[in-house]
């Protein structure tokens, strides 16, 4: 499996290896394990909207910003869709805010963590070490109708000079083809997706996000997926498709705090 689980500050965190060696870049692909949350969002939620606490929420946050050695954590109001929002110096939001309606999160400022949160949804991260930018998207099934992982990498082509087959990508936990049924994928999904279903009604959603960073320019070799199913493993991730009222873990890159 190319994802590696570590317990960090006692948090539950897989990694990709393919990010871990870079200099000067941080990530986490945390669980629900670890964490102040009780009941339905027990563990480590890092979201304001489900219906948690909020001091418990906060103190989640404080625990994977610090685990990091990060000094902001910018979480966006995510809406499924593909706005991407740059994250400069002095323009992470404070404790307890969110940014406004984005699904693509980028920055090039160190001490600034991207946080998405997820429960099903795949959040990919992306870096590119020529530029030394970070990238966090929020992938469901609605933003890959959109192709949002092709827009994060055009935004990076066009605003920074990227170059695609530079850039390195690990896709992270989210429904497996085991669980990613939709009964009215007709009329959800566009023709070309119906090439990823694996038998009647299910689709490797995984397999999807891969290829539409490849058709991106991205290099196979440069990609890693984390292959875990969140609905499958409900002692490590919270899933909407499981239980409805539930968390969300969150994934998080960035520069390092200099």
């Amino acid at each position: 499996m190319p994802v590696m689980k570590i317990l960090v500050a006692g948090l539950g965190c897989y990694q990709f290896p393919l990010l871990s060696g870079r200099a000067g870049l941080v990530h986490g692909v945390f669980t629900r394990e670890g964490g102040v949350s009780r009941g339905a969002f027990a563990g480590l939620n890092l979201s304001f909207a489900v219906g948690d606490r909020r001091a418990d929420v906060l103190e989640n946050r404080r625990r994977v910003r610090e685990a990091l050695g990060l000094a902001h954590l910018a979480g966006a109001c995510q809406v499924h869709g593909n706005t991407d929002r740059v994250v400069e110096e002095g323009e992470a939001p404070g404790e307890g805010e969110e940014l406004p309606e984005a699904d693509i999160l980028i920055t090039a400022t160190p001490g600034v963590g991207l946080l998405i949160k997820q429960a099903d949804c795949q959040a990919v991260l992306l870096y590119d070490p020529e530029r030394r930018v970070a990238t966090n998207v929020h992938c469901g099934w609605r933003g890959q109708v959109q192709n949002v992982l092709g827009q994060a990498v055009a935004r990076l082509v066009k605003e920074w000079g990227s170059r695609p087959q530079a850039l390195l990508a690990g896709i992270g936990p989210g429904l497996g083809p085991c669980c990613a049924q939709f009964v009215n994928y007709r009329q959800e999904f566009p023709r070309t997706f119906w090439d990823y279903q694996v038998r009647p009604g299910y689709f490797d959603l995984w397999r999807l996000s891969r290829d539409q960073l490849l058709e991106a320019g991205l290099r196979l070799q440069h990609l890693e997926v984390a292959g875990l199913c969140t609905r499958c493993r409900p002692a490590e991730f919270f899933s909407y498709r499981r239980e409805r009222l539930t968390g969300r873990q969150g994934a998080v890159i960035g520069l390092a705090s200099g």
